[in-house]
């Protein structure tokens, strides 16, 4: 495998709890990248640039902020440039400590993908429960 592709499969079991992708140098800084989130029957186009596990998604398409305060359970995989899966995975998910009772909190889906230079494509969905500010 690739060297890239071993970096994609590294990214894909350490960050499926991250909600961001990793997308060329050229388009966006690390660790940032486009997610969307369906929210009942709302659905977001977000922009999530950050480090960690609990990164808040800036919607584009308005002035307010999706904030996570759990995940539930979340897949990836990685396929090579022919489409045949390479690596894949479940992640059980994770609270922000006891934020996950947190009153007006929704559960929401996500979901992203990117292709690396050398064709490798990482593809993250699952579930979050979050905060839209502003409220209304």
């Amino acid at each position: 495998m690739r060297s890239s592709a071993r970096l994609t499969v590294a990214a894909a079991l350490t960050l499926p709890l991250a909600v961001v992708s990793v997308v060329p140098a050229s388009a966006a800084p690390a660790r940032a990248g486009l997610v969307t989130v369906q929210c009942g029957s709302t659905l977001y186009q977000t922009w999530v640039n950050g480090n960690g596990a609990f990164t808040p998604a800036h919607d584009l398409g308005s002035t307010s902020t999706l904030i996570p305060l759990a995940f539930g359970p979340s897949t990836f995989t990685v396929t090579d440039p022919n489409g045949v899966v390479v690596d894949s995975g479940t992640d059980p998910g994770a609270a922000k400590g006891q934020s996950a009772n947190a009153a007006g909190a929704q559960w929401c889906t996500f979901w992203f993908s990117d292709t690396d230079e050398d064709g490798f494509t990482f593809s993250v969905s699952g579930t979050v429960l979050g905060k839209k500010t502003p409220i209304g």
